[in-house]
């Protein structure tokens, strides 16, 4: 264990100690996290009032404790100290403990210095709640999007208004045979899925979308890696911003080809977010009466790209847009002029290099001895990680919705008990039920007895691989035939927490195919009336249906003689 820390010890500038204190507390009290001073044992020197608002203890009780006693047990302290030692300082996320015995999780930054030739330690803990809750909140949305996302049985395109594809789900990748990583990021119309048919279909699409906000379902064709031909309906909508601005064109594509409808789906989950980048330690900056810069941190100087000595005695009009620079300049004038601080004003800020970035900005007068205001004091936290989860959540909110209302199959889903929590618009069309059939309704009761057995029996590992043929009660004593997904929900851990029925309406396909076979039974019962000899060859010349009304050598002696 190290007795005193011989590294990276920062050394305080020689400055008239009046002056410096003046300073000093003015930052210590009005920076806007918990701080602390403290020998480099932990024990608590002086403590400001956000810490005492922060662990709630009152400041006599936070001097006679220890940075161990509100640090999380979690932490080894002798390596801690080690570390900052070797480093002259120590940034760490972990969980702080307050009086009361609750655990909050913070960011921690220390620095390690001299003073009076001893080692003190200055501690700076910020309530990272919001951050770490917003994030939370993130994660799940973007899960229950990308559970219905890739839990379609059609194929979907995400596409911007250039038609750049910015997504694709597994089904749309399993109908053309490609992967993801060889559709995203390409331009529709500049790839082989189109043909000459289904071209002008998805353009009319386009156009009918930005003018009238809704477009008409299409059947076309489209094509795979090997050339082949698939038919196919085509429907698409706008994903709409919530100041009704258009964002994204989605494209679904339904696989109509008789061929593919016994093909399994397979369902593959994909995390869609990265993890956030971490925070920077705050930028701490002091002015002038006319706005300049008199003394600046390091944190503060990285963000122009420039060293700390650079920024003395220039404005933020060297370094920022000047239509932000104004700004700026404006709120250090009120704030000299009428001696009232700005706390934690929420800034955009664009950098020379086209770089942009949130600031959670604290300023507040400076005055001089004799009490006259002569500039200000800035502090200004990166918030930019937070707001990015903010819009990332609330856009994954929306799209989440848009693919669930506007889903061309019933979506229902229900609790780990099968109990119906939810469901979507084309369900109630569906099933002609409202509310009051499906809210906390057993799913069962939606199939036939019979069904829900054959349902249960096909079920392997929490879903049904595939589809399955059967059939679902509409209100009124009538029954639909419908194709059948089942997909088991589970969190993180692994826990079910509920399942996902998607339908899809299969009785027009049903129909067609009892009319087919109606029609095949009556031309075979035709031909088998012939007295003569009748055959069909295809472009091959081969044969593909014959008549039993000869035996083949009178057969061939007919086409001998007719010939």
């Amino acid at each position: 264990m190290i007795e005193e820390p011989n590294k990276q010890v920062l050394e305080l500038p020689d400055v008239d100690s009046n002056t410096a204190d003046k300073r000093y507390k003015t930052l210590f009290e009005q920076i806007n996290a918990a701080a602390f001073l403290t020998t480099f044992e932990g024990q608590i020197l002086e403590a400001n009032h956000k810490s005492c608002e922060l662990f709630g203890y009152r400041w006599n009780e936070l001097l006679r404790l220890s940075l161990k006693d509100v640090l999380s047990g979690d932490i080894d302290w002798p390596q801690f100290k080690d570390e900052i030692a070797a480093r002259g300082g120590h940034n760490i996320e972990t969980e702080s403990i307050c009086k009361d015995g609750s655990y909050i999780p913070v960011e921690i930054s220390i620095s390690l210095f001299k003073m009076d030739d001893k080692p003190v330690m200055f501690a700076l803990f910020w309530d990272i709640t919001e951050r770490i809750e917003a994030e939370k909140r993130l994660k799940e949305s973007e899960k229950k999007y990308h559970g219905l996302f890739e839990f379609a049985t059609d194929g979907i395109f995400v596409l911007d208004a250039r038609g750049d594809i910015l997504d694709v789900n597994t089904k749309l990748c399993e109908l053309v045979d490609l992967t993801k990583d060889e559709i995203i990021g390409k331009n529709l119309f500049s790839m082989d899925f189109l043909t000459a048919q289904s071209l002008p279909i998805v353009i009319s699409q386009f156009e009918q979308l930005l003018s009238e906000k809704t477009a008409n379902s299409y059947t076309t064709q489209i094509k795979t890696r090997q050339e082949d031909l698939l038919d196919v309906e085509v429907s698409s909508f706008f994903l709409i911003k919530k100041d009704k601005e258009v964002d994204n064109f989605i494209l679904i594509v339904r696989d109509i080809t008789a061929r593919n409808e016994t093909e399994q789906r397979r369902i593959r989950e994909h995390e869609l977010l990265k993890a956030l980048i971490d925070t920077i330690p705050d930028s701490i900056y002091f002015k002038d009466e006319q706005n300049r810069f008199v003394m600046v941190n390091k944190a503060k100087a990285e963000h122009s790209n420039v060293s700390p000595e650079e920024m003395v005695n220039k404005t933020d009009f060297d370094f920022l847009p000047e239509d932000q620079a104004g700004k700026i300049f404006d709120d250090d004038n009120n704030i000299i002029k009428s001696g009232q601080p700005i706390i934690n004003k929420l800034e955009k800020i664009t950098h020379g290099d086209g770089s942009e970035r949130w600031v959670s900005v604290t300023k507040v007068p400076r005055y001089s001895p004799e009490g006259d205001i002569i500039g200000t004091l800035g502090i200004s936290r990166d918030v930019t990680s937070q707001e990015k989860s903010k819009e990332s959540l609330i856009k994954s909110e929306e799209r989440q919705s848009a693919v669930f209302d506007n889903s061309s199959f019933a979506i229902i889903l229900t609790d780990e008990n099968g109990q119906i929590i939810s469901w979507n618009k084309f369900a109630e069309n569906l099933l002609n039920m409202g509310h009051d059939d499906f809210n906390m309704k057993p799913v069962e009761t939606i199939y036939p007895p019979e069904e829900w057995v054959k349902t249960q029996s096909s079920i392997q590992d929490g879903k049904i691989k595939g589809c399955l043929e059967t059939k679902v009660n509409k209100k009124g004593n009538n029954l639909v035939d419908v194709d059948l997904s089942i997909n088991v929900l589970k969190d993180g851990e692994g826990k079910i927490l509920g399942f996902t029925h998607i339908i899809n309406d299969i009785t027009k396909r049903k129909h067609a195919e009892q009319e087919l076979e109606k029609n095949h039974e009556l031309l075979t019962l035709l031909m088998d009336a012939i007295p003569d000899s009748f055959y069909f060859k295809d472009e091959q010349n081969k044969y593909v249906l014959i008549n039993k009304s000869s035996d083949w050598k009178k057969f061939l002696e007919q086409i001998k003689n007719k010939s």
